[in-house]
């Protein structure tokens, strides 16, 4: 019994020590639980110290004066890294799917000082000169965009997506830019006040088109540059949008389409756009109607393939205050409007009256107009354009 004292110390000891050890692993456990770690897979680099040192530029940064920063691939690996099996469905009706590992978005802004939430837009340049607008509202409606270093268990991405693509989960291919060279950030963009709808038939009328070749057919396109031309102001720090029939709006930096822009007329996947520039596969297909930041120009009748419609007196058509607001005229029960015609008509009506007429496509690409019984208005036989009346 006289070694009992000796036998409690050690005892003690041990026992000190081990909850020791016990509170250290607590605290290395709860550090690395609250602590933002990469997902597996997105922390491994590729091996080639020039892949890793290749950079992309973040332009307008309000930090840099509006300067330029550079960020490498190596310094995206080092941003906590999100992982994500997502894809897109492709214009084929194929749905591509990866998955994808690289930075939030917000994150790589924040690396090079700045705070993605407080610009109005982002735009987004592949190496291979694809260019495309993120509005303020994509950008709100996609807090999980990310820029992917690795791609289905790949660091070193293929020259097709090197240095990072973007993904954008739960939206259109187009906004999935590969080879990304360049983020721009808008401190503003101007808003749209659109002022004057056009028939694009009538609009264009008398353009000679010329031949584009896509996908080997050689079919007719018309030059924005003249059809900007017929426009009474187009602003060139607003943006150039246009909106597909499923639903995709895609809006372009007017100096990337004021001169070698074609919209393709006719053949497979008309109306689209179409530029030496533009890889094919990333083309806005089957267009419904464009605007510049005071013109809007429709296509009947893609806007029937997507847009409820109404029958009057046999025809079928768009209700035309439905598409004032597709186009985003602003207001329009409130408003005034002149309607006119290729034959030179010119009826004012009001705003609120626009649920009685329709637009009706006619062969050609033009619409007619013609209003429901109850209305004292004539019906125009080829609508030229709506115009706001400005009060």
């Amino acid at each position: 019994m006289a070694d009992l004292p000796i036998v409690i110390f050690w005892r003690d000891v041990i026992m000190k020590r081990t909850l020791s050890i016990i509170i250290v692993a607590c605290i290395i456990i709860i550090a690395t639980s609250c602590r933002k770690t990469p997902d597996a897979g997105g922390t491994a680099d590729s091996g080639d110290a020039a892949y890793e040192s290749m950079t992309l530029q973040i332009e307008g940064l309000r930090e840099l004066g509006g300067g330029i920063a550079e960020i490498s691939v190596a310094q995206l690996r080092s941003l906590p890294q999100s992982e994500m099996k997502t894809g897109y469905m492709r214009t084929t009706g194929l749905y591509e799917e990866f998955l994808m590992s690289g930075p939030l978005l917000r994150d790589v802004i924040e690396l090079a000082g700045g705070d993605l939430a407080e610009y109005a837009g982002l735009g987004v340049i592949g190496r291979d000169g694809y260019y495309c607008l993120f509005s303020g509202d994509v950008l709100d409606d996609t807090p999980e965009l990310f820029l992917a270093v690795t791609i289905d268990g790949e660091a070193k991405l293929d020259a097709d997506n090197a240095p990072a693509r973007v993904a954008v989960p739960g939206q259109f291919g187009p906004y999935w830019v590969k080879q990304v060279a360049k983020l721009v950030l808008y401190d503003s963009i101007p808003e749209k006040k659109i002022t004057n709808i056009w028939l694009f038939s009538e609009l264009t009328a008398g353009i000679e088109p010329c031949e584009y070749e896509y996908y080997g057919s050689a079919d007719h396109a018309i030059d924005l540059e003249q059809v900007f031309s017929r426009l009474d102001y187009v602003d060139g720090r607003a943006f150039f949008t246009m909106k597909s029939i499923d639903g995709f709006k895609k809006n372009e930096a007017m100096n990337m389409v004021k001169s070698r822009y074609y919209l393709k007329i006719d053949g497979e996947d008309a109306p689209t756009n179409v530029a030496p520039y533009i890889k094919l596969g990333m083309n806005v297909q089957r267009i419904a109607w464009i605007s510049t930041n005071a013109d809007a120009a429709v296509f009947p009748y893609m806007l029937t393939r997507y847009m409820d419609t109404k029958t009057i007196g046999g025809q079928t058509g768009i209700p035309m205050d439905e598409l004032l607001y597709e186009v985003e005229v602003k207001t329009v029960k409130s408003a005034s409007f002149d309607l006119l015609g290729v034959a030179g008509e010119r009826i004012r009506v009001q705003g609120s009256d626009l649920n009685g007429a329709i637009l009706v496509p006619l062969d050609g690409g033009g619409g007619g107009l013609i209003w429901d019984e109850g209305y004292d208005y004539p019906d125009i036989d080829r609508l030229l354009r709506v115009r706001v009346v400005e009060n």
